[in-house]
């Protein structure tokens, strides 16, 4: 085991076929993999997933869907995403995106409620149904993107610091 690998290094730094510092570089290799083995071994279903902010952010945006399973559930969940993560200034920024919006349809949706004993309510929930499905899936690829830029409609309860597309430049026929 780990005891027979480093008498057969030891054997070889006696006989000068490996430098200390080789010895040294090896046996850290030899004993810093016995921990590993044994925690794997121990713990065999425990993964660690590390992402990077883009794909926090674009979660972040598409955990609004959480509402459909239950109501207000698409309020708490980016909520307590954007709180965990609000040191980072990505993740703040599009945590005040998602906000804004969500706050902004909650409006929207009591608004068109109220109307709904007038008949046009029913068509203004419906429009902000698309609208939220359409324009969280656009700040998601945003997100995934890095950029940060407001839903339209979204009523501006944070402010945000947009970036700026890059900016299309038309293309000139060619004679």
């Amino acid at each position: 085991m780990d005891l027979d690998q480093i008498e057969k290094l030891n054997d070889l730094k006696q006989k000068g076929l490996i430098s200390e510092e080789e010895y040294q570089q090896a046996k850290e290799r030899i004993l810093g993999a016995q921990p590993q083995q044994a925690a794997s071994t121990s713990q065999p279903h425990t993964m660690t997933m590390q992402t990077n902010n883009f794909d926090y952010a674009m979660v972040l945006h598409l955990a609004q869907f959480c509402s459909w399973l239950f109501p207000f559930l698409g309020l708490i969940v980016p909520l307590i995403m954007w709180q965990s993560k609000k040191e980072d200034p990505y993740i703040d920024e599009q945590g005040k995106v998602v906000m804004n919006w969500v706050f902004s349809s909650l409006i929207y949706f009591l608004v068109s409620a109220i109307l709904c004993f007038i008949v046009v309510g029913f068509f203004l929930m419906a429009i902000l149904l698309v609208c939220s499905i359409v324009f969280t899936i656009m700040g998601a690829m945003d997100a995934n993107k890095g950029i940060i830029k407001n839903y339209p409609m979204a009523i501006k309860f944070f402010d945000v610091k947009e970036t700026p597309r890059a900016p299309v430049t038309p293309v000139e026929p060619q004679n």
